[in-house]
């Protein structure tokens, strides 16, 4: 019994390509650094990463730079604590900026923009992406079973064999 067609299997591998966010890994980083600072918001990627984008070897502004300096690595929340609480003992002015609201790379450009996720994006975490209702009423779709064949006639078998066509089992 096939669960899923090919086609919904297709739609379902389309969906979830379209609808993910560049940012995997290091996703939830914003949301610790909230939870580790005290934070009133989410900040943004681009405290990280230039202009927001992201992946592996992108952290280029000089509040990421100072992180890995201090021991931060991609996809561990460990040596994300770590390097958060190694600029809090220094007094760092990153520190600072951000619970003032305020870029830690560029203070003087005003607040913060806040975190956004995926490419449908939504600010913060809590909220449900449109695109997941979209991804999850193709889900329902392909699951749905197809009501079933009417009851076969007993020379149906033998009607098919004069035509030349297979049998059906």
């Amino acid at each position: 019994m096939r669960l899923v067609s090919a086609g919904a299997a297709f739609c379902l591998l389309l969906a979830a390509l379209l609808l993910s966010g560049p940012a995997v890994a290091s996703s939830n980083y914003p949301v610790e650094i909230q939870k580790q600072l005290s934070l009133s918001y989410t900040p943004a990627c681009a405290i990280c990463h230039a202009g927001g984008v992201t992946g592996y070897g992108t952290v280029t502004t000089p509040f990421g730079q100072a992180m890995r300096a201090r021991g931060l690595v991609c996809c561990d929340i460990a040596s994300l604590d770590t390097a958060l609480a190694a600029l809090e003992a220094e007094e760092s002015p990153y520190i600072t900026y951000l619970e003032q609201g305020l870029d830690p790379n560029n203070p003087g450009a005003g607040a913060v923009p806040p975190a956004t996720y995926g490419c449908l994006a939504v600010t913060g975490p809590g909220r449900v992406a449109p695109g997941f209702a979209v991804l999850a009423l193709l889900a329902l779709r392909a699951g749905r079973r197809r009501s079933p064949s009417p009851p076969r006639t007993p020379g149906r078998k033998h009607a098919f064999k004069r035509r030349g066509w297979p049998a059906r089992s």
